[in-house]
């Protein structure tokens, strides 16, 4: 699968961050969050940041933006989905329920958490979900920081996780390893 579209659900630092790396490489990417002016905030703060998050900051209207409720269609047209919303279980286990449901076949699913399990991730999702679903751990700044860690577990699809560790690498110019769902990652 070729990842050509992006729908990144959280605007906050990491999501922020993620969504303007894709559209330094020319990725089109789309930041939702709950209200549509939180995703336009952060587009704000994206255009502003110091040390510059965009290469090109006359690119940041390529960052669309919009709200979970009126615009998750997005999602539908996507071809990897990340989710980089709060720490809590309960809301990314509504996240994923709501992405597995609109996403289209194949569609990778990552979240970006830095310290939730992937088996307590993927605890709702079915075996089929679960060969598409992983995390995409990427550290801040997003744009400086070098390292992406990929983390799989035994349901996923490992041809697709190395689809998109080559895609992390070759377009994001990430140092991209993938990692077992161990403490820490990096195993």
């Amino acid at each position: 699968m070729k990842i050509k579209n992006v729908v990144v659900i959280g605007s906050g630092t990491m999501g922020s961050g993620i969504a303007a790396h894709l559209c330094n490489a020319n990725i089109p990417v789309t930041l939702l969050d709950l209200k549509t002016e939180i995703s336009e905030n952060a587009r704000e703060r994206i255009h502003k940041s110091r040390p510059p998050l965009l290469i090109d900051k006359s690119k940041i209207k390529n960052i669309k933006v919009g709200n979970i409720e009126d615009d998750f269609s997005v999602v539908e047209q996507a071809d990897w989905v990340v989710e980089a919303v709060v720490e809590r279980i309960d809301i990314k286990h509504q996240i994923y329920e709501k992405i597995f449901k609109s996403r289209k076949d194949g569609a990778i699913v990552s979240s970006n958490t830095s310290s939730i399990p992937i088996k307590v991730l993927s605890q709702n999702l079915n075996k089929e979900q679960k060969k598409d679903f992983c995390i995409t751990h990427f550290f801040n700044p997003v744009r400086y920081m070098g390292l992406l860690e990929i983390v799989k577990n035994e349901d996923n699809d490992l041809n697709k996780i190395n689809q998109l560790k080559e895609f992390c690498e070759l377009e994001l110019g990430k140092g991209a390893i993938v990692c077992n769902d161990t403490p820490g990652f990096f195993r």
